[in-house]
């Protein structure tokens, strides 16, 4: 209990005003006036109540400020971790991403040479069309672990809607005993990656994510693992390390053996200029092993599987047909010469263009690492971000592969043709988005492949990208969008995209 002198002094003194302003002058003179004595028992007396009324109002204050601490410990978020509204210790907070678009282009289909890729980065679909959904529950475990599960809906025209587990994860919280700024997170996530792979796309601040998200992630990478991050005691700067361990089956690795082939590391730092500035800058690395990875088109092993089933009608076509195959042998022969011509001319033109043919549709084995370099900045012209604001960000991908890429079999080949291969391809965005009203901003986007030289590609694809948008809540937003790919010489596509995005339930907190 806290010393009580200041309170007793302050209590006495107001026990003797009391008294000397409620004692008339007659009563003071009164022959029945009290003795010194039993003044000082009333002063005592009075002093005792105020000192127990003091103590029992400090005992319920202390177990107040207990309270509220042990809330603080078990629902503060993490830095860098969003947080949704109104979530509780014990009752998930549930939330519901709702997304839908018009879409029209003017190119039929939208492919990225020597890039395959997959459902995740291909356009959506012409016309209407129901987007990427998700379904979030969230809570606080206990005082220790907090725990997160989204799941994704994904439509696509013609083949049943695609339930995918995005992310399903377990951290720790700062009452895990763990050192200051440190933290934990471990099972199925959006890591620590450059600065958008971490969000959910309805965060974006376009309907599409910028090409060398597309080319080398399949837009985001979220393999199962863990890591490990730490917050540093700087006082000058923000400043954040951290390091994971991965399973190494998601894009750009695949069908890992040992179940941890993967791993990233970290480092960004921040700060502020002045009072309406904000800044951030980083440095990534994630390498790993691959093993057949291609463009995870789902369709590409059908078509294999039609294929070899149409091999075998072809065998038995061939069986019932055999008199016209020994003629079509006997002409061959006789026209060996103008045959060898044919094979010499088609071993130049593999030598020309076969190499495109082996990054366009080749599954990849090997070793590969991506670095990446991040840059954000924020200014608030009024000094107040929900009125105006503009938004700065750039981030530059590079990716180091040695390994074989293999092509399918054709015809009656077991095994395909493959090529060893010691590449270095790059991708880069820039994008600036200017809030002019509360709830209308504006933005333009330019993003660029440099594929490798080995590639043998005349062009480097880049797509330009303009966008409006009205937000008429935190939970409700309207977009409307221009993008122009071009993807070869002379050849592009005009892209116009009219997007929706709603939350309903817990929204989850938009972070720096």
């Amino acid at each position: 209990m806290r010393t009580v002198a200041g309170p007793t002094l302050v209590v006495a003194a107001a026990a003797t005003a009391f008294l000397i302003l409620n004692t008339s002058p007659a009563a003071a003179q009164s022959s029945s006036d009290p003795g010194a004595a039993e003044l000082a028992e009333q002063i005592r007396a009075i002093k005792r109540e105020y000192e127990a009324r003091i103590g029992a109002l400090e005992a319920q204050l202390s177990v107040l400020e207990s309270k509220a601490k042990d809330a603080d410990q078990g629902s503060a978020a993490p830095a860098r971790a969003a947080k949704p509204a109104s979530d509780s210790a014990f009752n998930p907070a549930i939330g519901v991403v709702l997304n839908g678009m018009i879409s029209e282009y003017s190119a039929d289909v939208s492919e990225i040479p020597g890039f395959p890729v997959g459902h995740e980065s291909e356009r959506p679909a012409p016309g209407l069309a129901l987007g990427h959904s998700e379904i979030t529950m969230s809570s606080n475990i206990d005082n220790k672990f907090r725990g997160s599960l989204t799941l994704g809906l994904g439509v696509h025209p013609g083949v049943p809607t695609e339930l995918e587990l995005e992310e399903a994860y377990i951290q720790t919280l700062p009452g895990a005993g763990l050192p200051e700024g440190m933290r934990i997170k471990a099972g199925r996530a959006l890591w620590t990656f450059g600065y958008l792979n971490e969000h959910h796309r309805h965060g974006d601040d376009f309907a599409d994510r910028p090409l060398p998200y597309r080319a080398f992630l399949d837009s985001a990478y979220n393999d199962d693992g863990g890591e490990l991050s730490l917050v540093l005691p700087t006082d000058l700067f923000y400043s954040e390390i951290g390091a994971g361990l991965f399973r190494g089956d998601d894009i750009p690795f695949g069908e890992s053996s040992n179940g941890h082939e993967a791993w990233s590391a970290y480092a960004r730092f921040g700060g502020d200029f002045g009072r309406d500035t904000a800044w951030r800058i980083g440095a990534y690395v994630l390498s790993g092993e691959a093993r057949n990875r291609g463009g995870g088109h789902a369709h590409a092993d059908e078509e294999h599987d039609e294929h070899g089933h149409g091999g075998e009608v072809a065998m038995h076509h061939e069986d019932e047909d055999e008199h016209d195959h020994e003629e079509e042998m006997h002409h061959e022969d006789e026209n060996e010469h103008d045959h060898e011509m044919a094979m010499h001319h088609e071993d130049e033109h593999h030598d020309e263009h076969g190499h495109t043919e082996f990054f366009s549709e080749g599954m990849f084995s090997g070793d590969t690492r991506l670095f990446a370099l991040d840059f954000r900045s924020t200014w608030a012209p009024t000094g107040n971000a929900r009125e105006r604001e503009l938004i700065l960000q750039a981030e530059h991908f590079w990716r180091k592969e040695r390994g074989t890429y293999a092509l399918e079999p054709e015809g009656d080949e077991e095994v395909g043709e493959s090529e060893y291969f010691d590449t270095t391809s790059r991708g880069w965005y820039a994008q600036a988005v200017y809030k002019f009203t509360p709830r209308w901003r504006l933005g333009a986007r330019y993003s660029q492949l440099h594929p490798a030289d080995e590639m043998e590609l005349d062009h480097n694809p880049t797509a330009v990208a303009a966008m409006i948008d009205w937000t008429n809540s935190e939970f409700s937003r309207i977009r409307l969008q221009y993008t122009r790919e071009s993807f070869a010489e002379d050849e592009h596509d005009n892209q116009i995209m009219l997007q929706y995005i709603t939350s309903l339930g817990a929204h989850p907190a938009h972070t720096f």
